[in-house]
């Protein structure tokens, strides 16, 4: 009876190691299964689909604390060796949560758009890659959509190699009745716009720069400040620096009384004799026969064009050489390519040159009329 008692238990033993090898066979071959012994979770296989290399948008001068949870997260490290090799992570899920197979884009912004660096095999919604970073940028993972997952991109990465992201901003100022308003534009170097905050500070009379008020760049990446001047005022913005960003501080915008003020012209027939202009000379794009555009970069010292006041004048020296009076202003979306043709933005019969100059993301251009035979008003003395 003893035997027989042994063998029913050896039995039993053998159905129970049986079943869990059934169950541990069926988990293995079932995709389904979770792996932690939670809730099921489906794993979605995507197909490949490149994300578009494509004009940049808004960055924020810091990360955000409260950021909104994505289906697709990037990770790396903040600060790493120039050179080095540097691991970057992906998460990805569905926007009901599950974990998602297949390719997604890291890219970095070159200029002002997202250039694709390398793809990110991801498998069960964890993937990595990496790559060598050779200085301080802005990265983010992309995926172009297909028919299992909507296209989406994760939140930007600043990745700091030995040295912070470079940044400008410009100052102009304009004088009206109630005071002074100075318009602050903040940008990468390649041009896309920042979000932050950054201090206004004026300086009159030869005293010391003083602070004047804080202010927060909009998606545009610019910025409104009021202040009151009574005499002839200079007005800077300056950044104290990040974790994203070095400190940076603008030209000086002037709030002039009633003074006329000199731009010197030159000729230009590419970008490359755009981007070799001295500081505050213009020159006039050739290239260019729907109208006269006399053009230059903001952050050499040519951002007040943007706040000429309308119905003041301005001297142009060496091509065109004359007094012209501001006759109005058109402040368009977009710079560069994005503008399309310069017909676009001609002033026809209404002005005899227009100034073109960016403002953040955007671009200004300010029409001008040869004043034929006029003087400025008096109040309006010519320096």
């Amino acid at each position: 009876m003893k035997y027989r008692v042994a063998a029913v238990a050896g039995v039993l033993v053998l159905l129970v190691a049986a079943v869990f090898a059934i169950l541990e066979t069926t988990n293995g071959d079932d995709p389904t299964a979770s792996g932690d012994g939670g809730a099921d979770a489906t794993i979605v296989q995507v197909a490949a689909s490149p994300a578009p290399e494509q004009v940049a948008g808004a960055v924020a001068a810091e990360p955000p604390a409260d950021a909104e949870a994505l289906p697709l997260t990037l990770t790396a490290p903040a600060d790493v060796r120039p050179g080095g090799s540097v691991t970057f992570g992906a998460s990805w899920v569905t926007a009901g949560g599950d974990p998602v197979s297949g390719e997604v884009d890291l890219q970095r912004i070159e200029g002002n758009s997202w250039a694709t660096v390398t793809t990110v095999p991801v498998e069960s919604g964890r993937g990595e890659v990496e790559v060598q970073v050779q200085s301080s940028g802005i990265y983010r993972l992309a995926y172009g959509g297909g028919p299992e997952v909507e296209a989406v991109a994760s939140h930007e990465v600043v990745v700091t190699a030995g040295t912070p992201l470079v940044s400008r901003i410009t100052a102009t100022a304009e004088k009206s009745d109630d005071g002074v308003g100075v318009t602050a534009a903040w940008t990468t170097e390649g041009g896309v716009p920042i979000v932050g905050d950054i201090g206004l500070e004026q300086q009159s009379d030869g005293e010391e720069w003083a602070p004047v008020s804080a202010v927060t760049t909009t998606g545009e990446g610019t910025a409104v400040a009021e202040a009151t001047a009574e005499h002839t005022t200079r007005f800077r913005f300056s950044y104290a620096g990040g974790s994203r960003f070095g400190a940076v501080v603008s030209e000086e915008a002037i709030a002039l009384g009633d003074d006329v003020r000199t731009i010197p012209v030159e000729t230009c027939d590419d970008d490359v004799d755009i981007d070799n202009l001295g500081r505050g000379v213009g020159c006039h794009y050739t290239p260019v026969e729907s109208g006269t555009f006399v053009v230059a970069h903001d952050y050499l010292g040519n951002s007040w064009w943007n706040s000429i006041p309308t119905g003041t004048f301005v001297q142009l020296e060496g091509e065109f050489t004359g007094l012209y009076e501001v006759v109005d202003r058109v402040i368009a979306q977009g710079r560069g390519s994005a503008l399309g043709s310069a017909s676009n933005w001609t002033c026809g019969d209404d002005c005899d040159i227009v100034l073109q100059t960016c403002q953040g993301s955007n671009t200004g251009f300010t029409w001008l009329r040869k004043a034929e035979g006029e003087e400025p008003p008096a109040e309006q003395p010519q320096t």
